[in-house]
């Protein structure tokens, strides 16, 4: 009897533990059917919202992921309309009409005519407001002055804007440098001439040499488009020694050696005058002309501060190739001092092929450039280091042998 009831016992208590299973694997099964329906059911709802927005997209632009901030098109420029516009051109050589005329004997008052307007039609198409000019023609003050107003008489009678004009006295081949400064952008505060100035020397037995054409500072004063801000903008206008005549050059490199005693010179006189503009922002500083040396040679190099002078001479670490290029030991290259608003663009290299073209092949002989601290006044926009605001002007092509460059600034 005991035996029984142990065993009726043992069969109750193993059915009861089997009634308890069963009920958790009933709720275990509910919970886990309800989890999965629960889980369709988000599932349908985002494939409905994925194909509702896949609709939107047919028929909608793509927008960009990055904050709208910072997602500005060139002609929405959060700084409105660029507050100056610098150019340089280089004018293949332009006088009076009765200068060029003594030039060429054939050069007739329609040519003559069509050539001022093509030029003014460049400074239009890049809507400059400064426009550094180097050959202008002229034998004396006079002369060149005069070239200079056929000039702004020109853009007067196009644009109906008023020019002022500054000019450097005649130098060698009686051409000289000078600037077109537009009255409603900007004011001229003063004008200095580096004349006289003693080139430094990259062989210590050679005689000193001057700048075969002096170089020209203007310093202005510039309101921003609102009228809120007032800039001291200086730009400096240059013009290298050209390579005519460099059969009689004892290196035989065509004069490089003389622009890149110039090139040192020019940089050191910027420096020294300029400390605030490499210091900070505050003030804007620009040069720019007719380097007659490409990108890529030592003149450029020695100007932009990357070599010096010093780079070339006899214990130095660098040699000239014979097209000029340096060559140099490991370690040599300095800090930039000055920046190429047109050369070290994002895309300035690849998308333009020059500024002069001489027998099919093209160079980067005119140059506007910067220090560090004035760059972001050149960038496209608020938002974009490295892509400048700046271009190549190549037609009309009879208004000159060398295209124009120019750059924007925005504050």
């Amino acid at each position: 009897m005991y035996t029984v009831k142990s065993r009726l016992f043992s069969v109750s208590k193993v059915i009861r533990v089997t009634l308890v299973l069963a009920s958790l694997l009933f709720l275990t099964s509910s919970s886990l059917n309800a989890e999965e329906t629960k889980e369709q059911e988000v599932k349908a709802g985002a494939e409905a919202n994925e194909k509702e927005q896949d609709e939107k997209h047919k028929t909608a632009p793509r927008r960009d992921s990055r904050p709208a901030s910072k997602i500005v098109a060139p002609e929405q420029d959060s700084r409105g309309k660029p507050d100056l516009t610098v150019c340089s051109q280089n004018l293949k050589l332009f006088g009076t009409l009765g200068v060029m005329q003594r030039r060429d004997a054939k050069l007739t008052a329609k040519t003559y005519a069509l050539k001022k307007q093509e030029l003014v039609e460049r400074f239009i198409a890049a809507k400059c407001d400064v426009i550094g000019v180097q050959e202008v023609v002229g034998g004396n003050p006079t002369e060149t002055e005069a070239a200079m107003k056929e000039l702004v008489d020109e853009l007067r009678g196009q644009t109906n804007r008023f020019f002022q004009y500054r000019v450097a006295p005649p130098a060698e081949g009686k051409m000289t440098i000078g600037f077109l400064v537009a009255m409603d952008r900007a004011e001229i505060l003063n004008t200095l001439s580096y004349s006289r100035v003693e080139l430094p020397r990259i062989q210590k037995k050679q005689r000193p040499r001057v700048f075969s054409r002096t170089p020209l500072e203007i310093q202005l004063a510039v309101k921003s488009r609102d009228g809120d801000v007032v800039k001291n903008v200086s730009v400096i206008n240059f013009h290298f020694k050209s390579k005519r005549g460099g059969e009689d050059d004892p290196t035989g490199l065509e004069w490089e050696t003389y622009r890149m005693e110039m090139a040192e010179a020019l940089r050191r006189i910027v420096e020294l005058r300029h400390k605030d503009a490499f210091a900070s922002g505050r003030s804007i500083l620009l040069l720019l002309g007719d380097r007659n040396s490409n990108f890529d040679v030592a003149t450029a190099r020695i100007l932009e501060g990357s070599l010096t002078l010093g780079s070339f001479s006899e214990n130095g670490s660098c040699r000239l190739s014979k097209r000029a290029v340096p060559l140099c030991k490991s370690g040599a290259e300095l800090p930039r001092r000055l920046f190429s608003v047109l050369t070290t663009d994002d895309d300035g290299l690849t998308s333009r092929p020059g500024t002069f073209e001489y027998r099919g092949e093209y160079s980067w002989l005119d140059e506007i450039a910067v220090p560090a601290e004035t760059l972001p006044y050149a960038w496209r926009t608020p938002f974009s280091e490295g892509d400048y605001d700046s271009g190549v002007i190549y037609e009309p092509k009879g208004a000159s042998d060398h295209a124009l460059v120019y750059v924007r600034l925005n504050w």
